[in-house]
C-alpha cells in the first residue's frame, strides 16, 4: 500500500468536511467563551475574591466578548487556536489566583479542563499535553497552599484527585479522534493503491481552498491506463493490480511533497498540486516526463498522461474547480508509445530470450517460523528492466507457445545457480501444470536431487484441466524423493481442489491473504483455516509476503510452519566467491 504524503490537519476530521459542522462548532466555542466570562462575573458579588481581585475578574470577563467575536468571523490567522489556549490558560488562572482561599479554587480548576479539551480537538498533541501539565501543576499548588493552611486535609485530597481525574478525558478524547480520524482517512482511500479517492480528493480540495492566498495557480497531472480490460484478459488481474500499484508510486514519488494524488477510477489516476504558476507549470511537466519515460515493470502497458496549469481563486466551489480541471486534464491526455518486449512482437522476443539463455534468476529465503532460520530459498525469475513482470512473460509464452520451454530455461538456470547456495537448504523451483507433465522437468529435477533436496512449487493461474496427467507426474517426481508443493493457495485457481488432487506436502499461502493479516479478522480466519486444514494432512505451511512485524507475529500465532517475504530477506542474486 501507498501512504499518501500530506500532513495530518491540526483539525478534527469533520471540521475540514464541510462548512457545516465547521461553523457550528465556531458558534458552540464563542458561546462557552462567553458563559465562562459570566461565571466570573458571579463572583463579584460574592466573598470568595481577595482585594483586588474585582478588577482582574472583570477585566478577563470583559476579553471573552472580543475573543468571542473573532470565532464567529470565521476568519483567522493560523496561530489563532494556539494563542487562545494560551489566552484562556491565563485568564482562568488569574481569575483562581484571585480566590481568598486556595481551597475554594480548587473545584474551579476544572475550568482548564474544557480548554484541554480544546487544545485536544484544534492543536497539536504536544500543545494539549503542554496545556495539562500547566493546568496540573496549577492544582498541585492550590492544593499544597491549602494542606498548610487550617483546611481539612483529606478534603482537599478529594478535590484534588476528583479535579485531577478529570484531565484524563483530553487523552480519551484524543485517542478517539485518533480512531475516528483513521476511520475516515480509511474511506477516503483506494484498497489497492493506498490513495485517494474522489471523495478524497474532493475534501481535500476542499481544505486547500481555505488555506491558499487569494489567486494561486494548480498543476494537474493525469494518467489514464490504456485498454486495461485487454490486459486484464491477457495477464489476470492481479497483473492489472500491479500496473495500478506501480504507476501510482510513481506518480507520487514524482510529484511535489504537497500533492493530492488519487485514483479517480480502476484505470485513471490524478496528482493536484498548489503552487506559482510558473513552478506549477514546471512541476507538471516534470511529473509527466517521469511517468513517461521509464517503461512499466510490471507489464507492457500504455499509458496516457496529460498535464496542465489551472488558475485556482480561493473562494471558488471545489465542485466546479474539480469538474473544470478533470475535464481539462482529460483533454490534455497524449499516447505513449508502447514499451518494447513482450507487447510487441511477442514470439520474437520469448525465442530470443530463450536463445541467449533464459531469466536471470534470484533466491528468497524461506524461515523456519520458530526461530527465523533460514532453511531454504525459492528461485524466482527476473527479465530484462521495462519488459514487463515475470507473470506477464509466462503469460505471454504460453499464447505463443513457448510457456514449457521458458519455464525449463528458469529451471535450468535456478538448478546451476543454486551450487552458491549453503548445503543444507532446501531449494524451491516453480513450474506450472504444462510444464510439469513434460518430460524434460522430471528428468531436470531427479538429476538434481544427490545435490539438493528440492521442492517443486505447482503454479497454477489457469484451471487445470487434466487432473489425471498432473497426478500421475507428481507421483513419480515424488517416489524420486521431490517434495510437491502448492503456490498461491487462496488466489486465482488454487483452491481447495488442487489441495485435495495433488496432495502436497508443502502449502503456500498467497501474499494477498497474509498482507493485512494482523488487522483484518477475515484474512485471520482464512489464514487459520488453511493451517488446519495443513496440519489435518500432515503437511506443512508457507505463509508468503510477510512485510511487517506485526504480521510475523501472527503468522507464528496461527501456527505457520514457514515464513517468507520482504521483512526477512528480498530477492537477491546467490553469493559468488
Amino acid at each position: 500500500m501507498i501512504s499518501q504524503r500530506i500532513s495530518p490537519d491540526p483539525v478534527l476530521s469533520f471540521l475540514v468536511m464541510t462548512p457545516k459542522p465547521a461553523e457550528r462548532s465556531r458558534l458552540i466555542i464563542a458561546l462557552v467563551t462567553v458563559l465562562v466570562g459570566v461565571s466570573g462575573l458571579t463572583l463579584l458579588p460574592s466573598s470568595a475574591l481577595r482585594p483586588g481581585g474585582d478588577v482582574v475578574v472583570a477585566v478577563a470577563a470583559a476579553t471573552t466578548v472580543p475573543v468571542a467575536a473573532v470565532w464567529l468571523t470565521g476568519r483567522r490567522p493560523a496561530w489563532f487556536e494556539t494563542a487562545f489556549v494560551v489566552y484562556a490558560t491565563v485568564g482562568v488562572v488569574a481569575v483562581l489566583a484571585m480566590y481568598s482561599s486556595p481551597f475554594h479554587a480548587m473545584p474551579s480548576c476544572s475550568a482548564l479542563v474544557l480548554i484541554s479539551l480544546y487544545a485536544t480537538a484544534f492543536t497539536r498533541p504536544r500543545i494539549m499535553a503542554a496545556h495539562v501539565a500547566v493546568s496540573m501543576a496549577v492544582l498541585l499548588t492550590f492544593a499544597a497552599v491549602a494542606l498548610a493552611g487550617d483546611d481539612d486535609g483529606w478534603i482537599v485530597l478529594t478535590h484534588l484527585l476528583s479535579v485531577a481525574a478529570l484531565f484524563a478525558s483530553p487523552f480519551v478524547m484524543r485517542y478517539y479522534v485518533s480512531f475516528l480520524r483513521r476511520q475516515v482517512d480509511e474511506s477516503q482511500r483506494d484498497p489497492v493503491t493506498g490513495l485517494l479517492t474522489r471523495r478524497g480528493l474532493y475534501n481535500r480540495v476542499t481544505a486547500l481552498a481555505r488555506t491558499v492566498p487569494a489567486v494561486r495557480a494548480v498543476g494537474v497531472v493525469t494518467a489514464e491506463i490504456a485498454a486495461t480490460a485487454e490486459l486484464e484478459k491477457r495477464y489476470g488481474h492481479a497483473v492489472v493490480d500491479d500496473v495500478v500499484i506501480e504507476l501510482a508510486e510513481r506518480l507520487t514519488a514524482s510529484s511535489p511533497d504537497d500533492a493530492v494524488v488519487s485514483r479517480l477510477d480502476a484505470d485513471h489516476l490524478l496528482s493536484v498540486f498548489p503552487a506559482p504558476e510558473e513552478r506549477a507549470a514546471t512541476a507538471a511537466r516534470h511529473v509527466a516526463d517521469a511517468v513517461t519515460t521509464t517503461p512499466l515493470r510490471s507489464a507492457p502497458a500504455d499509458v496516457r498522461v496529460g498535464s496542465i496549469v489551472e488558475p485556482f481563486t480561493a473562494g471558488e466551489d471545489p465542485g466546479t474547480f474539480l469538474h473544470r480541471t478533470l475535464s481539462r486534464a482529460q483533454a490534455a491526455l497524449r499516447d505513449r508509445t508502447a514499451p518494447p518486449g513482450p507487447g510487441g512482437d511477442v514470439h520474437r522476443a520469448v525465442s530470443t530470450l530463450i536463445a541467449d539463455g533464459g531469466p536471470r534468476i534470484v533466491f528468497q529465503p524461506v524461515c523456519r517460523t520458530a526461530d527465523l532460520a533460514v532453511v531454504g530459498y525459492e528461485a524466482l525469475s527476473r527479465f530484462p528492466d521495462g519488459s514487463g513482470s515475470p507473470v506477464a512473460w509466462f503469460a505471454d509464452a504460453e499464447t505463443v507457445g513457448l510457456r514449457v520451454q521458458l519455464e525449463m530455461a528458469a529451471v535450468t538456470n535456478a538448478l546451476r545457480a543454486s551450487a552458491a547456495l549453503p548445503p543444507g537448504a532446501f531449494l524451491s523451483i516453480n513450474a506450472s501444470s504444462a510444464t510439469l507433465v513434460s518430460s524434460e522437468l522430471a528428468a531436470a529435477l531427479t538429476a538434481h536431487l544427490p545435490v539438493r533436496r528440492l521442492v517443486l512449487e505447482i503454479t497454477e493461474h489457469d484451471r487445470i484441466e487434466d487432473y489425471a496427467s498432473v497426478r500421475a507426474s507428481i507421483a513419480a517426481l515424488r517416489s524420486a524423493g521431490v517434495v510437491v508443493s502448492v503456490d498461491d493457495v487462496g488466489s486465482g485457481y488454487s483452491g481447495l481442489r488442487q489441495l485435495v488432487e495433488l496432495e502436497p506436502a508443502v502449502v503456500k499461502l498467497d501474499a494477498s491473504i497474509v498482507r493485512g493479516i494482523d488487522t483484518d479478522p477475515m484474512r485471520r480466519a482464512a489464514a487459520v483455516s488453511i493451517v488446519t486444514f495443513t496440519r489435518e494432512i500432515g503437511a506443512q505451511c508457507v505463509f508468503e509476503g510477510v512485510e511487517t512485524e506485526a504480521e510475523l507475529a501472527v503468522a507464528a500465532e496461527v501456527g505457520a510452519d514457514l515464513v517468507q517475504g520482504y521483512l526477512l530477506g528480498r530477492p537477491a542474486p546467490p553469493p559468488t566467491g
